[in-house]
Parts: C-alpha cells; sequence; structure tokens
C-alpha cells in the first residue's frame, strides 16, 4: 500500500523563493549598488583618504582611500578635495553589516561625472518646483500629491522630465496621463514659467554667388526666405562669415524637426539662388 503523499513545492516555485536572496536583499536596503555613481559631499579629510556623505541615501557615510582619488600621484590630498565639496563617485565595496561604503573618485569618466551633476541638479529642481505646485492647488486635492508625482516619474523616468514635457503640453495632454484636472492646470502653468524645454543645434555654412547688379537684392530676398522656412518650436538664424559665406543656424527640440528645418531652409534659399542664375554651395559644420 502506498503512502499518499502531501502537496508539494514544485521545483519552479523552490527556484523562485530563495530565503537567502530575500534576506540579502533586505540587508542591502537603502545602500547603493556596486559600481553605481553617486553624488556625495566630502565631510572630513584624513591623511589617507577623505569621508563623505550620500546625497542620495540619507546622508550615509562612506570613504575614498588616497588611492581612488586621481590618477596621478597625491601628493597634496586637499588639492583634490576640501570639506564641502561635492563630488561625484563610483561605488566600490559595499558591507551592510559594518556600514561600509568604499568609492572611488578617478574612476568615474568626466562625461559621466558631468551627466550624474546634471541629473542631480534637475532632481533638486524638479523637487523644488513640485513642492511650488502642491501649495497652489486647492488644499482639498493636496493628498493626490504622491499619486500625482508617481504619474510623472512612472511616465518620464524622472520628475523633471515629466515637468519639462507639461511646460509645452496642453493641461488634456497632462490629464490624458491620469493627472486630475485641478492638478493639470496648476503643474502646466508651473513648469511653463520655470522650465525651458531642452533644445539641440545644428548649423552649416552657404556659399552664394549670384551675378548681375541686382545680385545682392535676390541674395537678401533668398536669405530672408531660408529665415521664414521655420516652424513651431524652431528657429533659425543666418549671418554672414563675410561675403559670400553665410552661417545658419537651426534650433528646435529634436534633430529630427532640425533637420527637417534646415532641409526646407536650404531649398528655399537655393531656389532664388538658381532662379537668378546663381551658385549655391552648402557645407555642415560640426
Amino acid at each position: 500500500m502506498s503512502k499518499k503523499s502531501g502537496p508539494t513545492k514544485s521545483r519552479l516555485e523552490d527556484d523562485l523563493f530563495d530565503p537567502a536572496a530575500v534576506e540579502r536583499e533586505k540587508l542591502y536596503e537603502g545602500f547603493p549598488s556596486r559600481n553605481e555613481l553617486v553624488i556625495a559631499t566630502v565631510m572630513e579629510v584624513a591623511k589617507h583618504g577623505c569621508y563623505v556623505r550620500l546625497d542620495e541615501y540619507d546622508n550615509l557615510r562612506a570613504y575614498i582611500h588616497i588611492s581612488e582619488l586621481s590618477r596621478t600621484w597625491v601628493k597634496n590630498i586637499r588639492v583634490h578635495v576640501r570639506e564641502g565639496q561635492r563630488i561625484v563617485a563610483k561605488v566600490l565595496r559595499v558591507d551592510p553589516r559594518k556600514s561600509q561604503i568604499d568609492l572611488s573618485i578617478k574612476r568615474v569618466p568626466e562625461q559621466m561625472r558631468k551627466l550624474k551633476l546634471l541629473e542631480a541638479k534637475r532632481n533638486q529642481t524638479a523637487y523644488t518646483l513640485f513642492k511650488m505646485i502642491v501649495e497652489q492647488v486647492p488644499p482639498e486635492e493636496r493628498g493626490k500629491a504622491d499619486e500625482v508625482r508617481d504619474i510623472l516619474i512612472d511616465n518620464f523616468e524622472m520628475l523633471y522630465y515629466g515637468l519639462e514635457f507639461a511646460s509645452t503640453a496642453t493641461q488634456k495632454k497632462l490629464v490624458e496621463l491620469g493627472i486630475p484636472p485641478a492638478w493639470a492646470k496648476v503643474i502646466q502653468k508651473v513648469a511653463a514659467a520655470n522650465i525651458i524645454p531642452a533644445t539641440v543645434e545644428i548649423k552649416g555654412t552657404v556659399e552664394i554667388s549670384i551675378p548681375g547688379g541686382e545680385g545682392v537684392i535676390h541674395l537678401k530676398n533668398a536669405l530672408i526666405a531660408g529665415k521664414k522656412a521655420a516652424e513651431k518650436n524652431t528657429s533659425i538664424t543666418i549671418f554672414t562669415e563675410g561675403s559670400p559665406r553665410y552661417t545658419i543656424e537651426v534650433t528646435a527640440e529634436d534633430y529630427k524637426v532640425a533637420e527637417k528645418a534646415l532641409e526646407n531652409a536650404l531649398e528655399r534659399i537655393q531656389e532664388i539662388v538658381e532662379k537668378h542664375g546663381g551658385t549655391f554651395k552648402f557645407t555642415r559644420k560640426k
């Protein structure tokens, strides 16, 4: 007679639930991850390194050894760091049990350092603006603050990018995201007044020659036609580098829009120039 076995966990369930992994996750909660870039403020400069607080992690204390300050030999540590200085560092090691975090400054590429500082600045700006928004919505609506903030973050990854979108969007677009109308009105107003949307710029040089006594007039008309090719959210600037060379600059919300505006401007200029027997050449600038 076979023994009736009770319900057993499947192998898949065992694989999905790892108690050790859960404990490990709890242990590291509130700590930065290895290789993560963090913003920190120098608190104390010592003989062989410096102690910092992690601005994004509730001021957790971390340490940077002198060997991780610079790729060159450090003769005087205070040449490289000073108390109160805000720095970007890479996380090398994390030991939550000992509350020990080791960082490196020298392993952060310059471009990544600039991007991280820009991200931190935008975050600070976004939360300052959001505080203004909360203060301006009707009192009975303020309990929805966390919900509204999460909608913006979920849709745009960062609160700043959500507010940047709101600075040029209609209230209807914000409501379509799930933001209550009373909030949409204030968000659009505050964002539009305080955030300048990010833009891109492309430029090049046109060389123009139009023969005849009225060549100058035709040239002027051609350049005016080029400037008028600017559409909504784009601007076109044309100025002389010294005849017959003229710089054309296009500013727009993204490269696709900028390229289209540049193409339209060049087509209008070229059409007038060639209509009057002139020559036209365009060279893009890097």
